[in-house]
């Protein structure tokens, strides 16, 4: 994994966290938005290491799961297989 997936990982943390304080959302959410987008992140690093789908690991990918968390690990999954 390169330093640009993990800087685009957090970035797209960042990104979520501002967004959670933009719009006023209490801790819990702000705390369920990051475990949402360090779960997709996990999820989209173990399934490029452990299946034999060709996930690319490039910072548009991270920053879909960065900022939209499992459902963007999802949306890139179903990219990379119909694409």
């Amino acid at each position: 994994m390169s330093y640009e997936t993990v800087l685009s990982y957090f970035i797209g943390a960042l990104i979520v966290v501002f967004c959670g304080w933009l719009f006023s959302l209490k801790t819990k959410g702000i705390l369920r938005l990051l475990f949402n987008t360090a779960a997709g992140a996990f999820l989209l690093t173990a399934l490029s290491f452990f299946t034999p789908l060709n996930i690319p690991l490039n910072p548009l990918s991270a920053l879909t799961v960065g900022i939209l968390g499992l459902p963007g690990a999802a949306l890139v999954i179903v990219i990379v297989c119909f694409l």
